[in-house]
């Protein structure tokens, strides 16, 4: 009798054995699926953020050019405001 009840001990653990990598393996095939849901997530994160900078860019770019049109169109209101002020204007 005492080799019978360690023979269904060995069974029983070896059973308990089974069923907990079964669901060692649903829990690594759930978890290869949730890491597999945050690279696609990460990977369409890095296309929008890709977008994003090019729009930046390009946002910048046009800045520059209107800069450089109200540096010019500034600077050429003050030679003409120098041009009235000394050679245009008798001032006493």
């Amino acid at each position: 009798m005492d080799d019978s009840a360690r023979l269904a001990r060995i069974e029983e653990l070896l059973q308990e054995g089974n069923r907990l990598r079964s669901e060692a393996i649903a829990l690594q095939k759930e978890s290869l699926a949730v890491q597999k849901s945050l690279v696609d997530e990460t990977r369409a994160n890095i296309v929008k953020a890709g977008k994003v900078n090019d729009q930046a860019l390009e946002m910048q770019r046009r800045a520059k050019g209107a800069v450089r049109v109200i540096f010019g169109i500034v600077f050429i209101l003050v030679v003409y405001l120098s041009y009235l002020l000394f050679f245009r204007l008798n001032l006493p």
